[in-house]
């Protein structure tokens, strides 16, 4: 009864979005002192990263896993530093993202892209560098069993390689005459959004000692929360401009989107149907409920009432 007492004290604070704010901040700080660690690096190299890491940004995936972990005691440590190794990968993977032979974007987290302020080469070599780095942090983790820190690469690497993002980077590229029905848009989205937060998600419970029922119901968890993340995020594409949401915008008009297919409107619900799965599946991971519905609850406020 104790245990449950103290849960429900710890949710209760969680609802305060400074505690949110102060997670974030925690990640922050985490991110900032991983790049003083790499002083040995090239100064313009090391000023590259810094410009693309430590721009201002949700950290929605790092909160993922520190919510998912709830971590206590030296565990909040370990959660902190997983969650910055994904942000890396998903740092490096926006710069990449951004390049001229991409989606030649010249703004992203209300700055210029990485390539537009460093080159396209520095750009390229800071999100190698990020990405190498963070797959070193999870080999690195104190006080973590050896085959945690190996499952957590495992879901990293799987997340970022051949079956995901890079897949889904192809698929955009080159794959555009092939998303002639929803199931394929939601695939790329699959591909290049919804599995990073699926990977956090399912990182946070590995670290927590999560039941793998725990762990499937997270992964249905963020795969629906990923998919309501990217359907907004190509509504606002579409309808509104680069200063609200800190960067190009109107970028996917010659992509095919939910929003192309179906219109605002549809995609609106589409979103809205995405989010009550999601809210369903969090149902069956128990303890992790709260943490997670006040996250979601930010991001989607308006896509919940439209």
């Amino acid at each position: 009864m104790n245990s449950v007492n103290s849960l429900n004290s710890h949710l209760r604070d969680l609802s305060d979005m400074a505690d949110l704010a102060a997670i974030r901040q925690s990640v922050e700080d985490n991110l900032s002192a991983m790049l003083d660690d790499s002083t040995s690096a090239p100064r313009n190299l090391l000023n590259a990263m810094r410009h693309a890491l430590l721009a201002p940004s949700k950290r929605i995936r790092p909160l993922m896993v520190y919510l998912v972990a709830k971590p206590a005691g030296s565990l909040v440590e370990a959660a902190l530093r997983v969650g910055s190794a994904v942000e890396m990968v998903h740092t490096a993977s926006l710069i990449l993202d951004d390049l001229p032979c991409m989606d030649d974007a010249q703004m992203r987290r209300r700055k210029p892209t990485t390539h537009m302020a460093f080159g396209e080469s520095t750009a390229i070599l800071g999100a190698i560098a990020m990405l190498s780095r963070a797959f070193g942090i999870l080999a690195e983790l104190e006080g973590i069993g050896g085959d945690i820190r190996t499952r957590l690469a495992a879901i990293l690497s799987e997340a970022v390689g051949w079956n995901g993002l890079v897949a889904g980077q192809e698929l955009d590229i080159n794959g555009q005459a092939e998303l002639l029905e929803p199931a394929a848009v939601e695939n790329l989205i699959w591909l290049k959004t919804g599995i990073l937060f699926v990977a956090a998600a399912e990182m946070g419970a590995v670290l927590r000692g999560a039941t793998e029922y725990q762990v499937a119901a997270v992964r249905r968890y963020a795969t629906h929360f990923g998919l309501a993340f990217q359907t907004l995020d190509d509504i606002l594409d579409g309808s509104t401009n680069p200063d609200d949401i800190g960067k190009d915008v109107k970028k996917d008009e010659c992509k095919t989107t939910l929003v192309s297919l179906f219109g605002i409107s549809k995609a609106r619900q589409t979103c809205q149907h995405h989010l009550a799965i999601a809210d369903a599946a969090l149902l069956e991971t128990g303890a992790m409920i709260e943490p997670l519905k006040v996250l979601a609850e930010r991001l989607f406020a308006k896509a919940r009432t439209a």
